[in-house]
């Protein structure tokens, strides 16, 4: 565990900069560094680093949970990333503008979550949904030992090796599996959804 705790404390300030938490309080414990993580709107961050995530105060699947991972690691809890497969098709009850995204058809990625190896027993926790994204696979609270719901449907399932960054691992997997048009029409995807959270109310 880490006795300072410098990236809770940013991520605590992060918070009381924007109204959700008061100064004085004490540090956020993990259930609500968890809720902080997760209510991030879904934008893509402009670094991995986990302390530019938290100052950015946005990330997708891969960067909030590695922001997620290194803030549990600060407390001492061990997790494991998790890279799989996925097509994306919004879910009913979905906004209206992020269903038009799509065009009607699936969007390939590679989603991230996190096993995390707890005193209770291993547990799935995804953060990649906001409380507000109404429609979509928000999981609303971290409960000890019990596994969350994973934002996709997986298809390919891998642990991302040790040492080797997500966003490099993710990389190769898109390049291996999709086609250029394939990844294309993905990040035109991602970005878009990031401006519909950046901007939603």
């Amino acid at each position: 565990m880490t006795a300072d705790l410098l990236l809770t404390r940013l991520l605590h300030a992060g918070a009381v900069w924007r109204g959700l938490r008061d100064e004085a309080a004490p540090l956020p414990d993990i259930p609500e560094v968890f809720a902080l993580v997760r209510d991030m709107p879904y934008a893509r961050a402009s670094t991995h680093d986990p302390a530019g995530i938290a100052r950015e105060w946005r990330g997708t699947c891969s960067t909030k949970h590695e922001l997620l991972a290194a803030l549990l690691a600060e407390r001492g809890l061990r997790s494991t990333v998790i890279a799989c497969t996925q097509e994306i098709v919004p879910p009913p009850g979905a906004p209206p503008e992020l269903v038009a995204l799509t065009g009607g058809r699936s969007v390939v990625d590679i989603h991230n979550y996190l096993v995390v190896h707890a005193p209770q027993g291993d547990m799935v926790v995804d953060a990649t949904w906001p409380l507000n994204a109404a429609g979509l696979p928000v999981n609303p609270a971290w409960v000890w030992g019990e596994d969350q719901r994973v934002a996709c449907i997986p298809l390919e399932t891998w642990p991302v090796p040790e040492g080797e960054s997500v966003a490099d691992f993710k990389a190769r997997l898109l390049r291996e599996r999709y086609t250029p048009e394939e990844l294309e029409r993905r990040e035109a995807f991602i970005r878009e959804v990031g401006r519909f959270f950046l901007t939603a109310r």
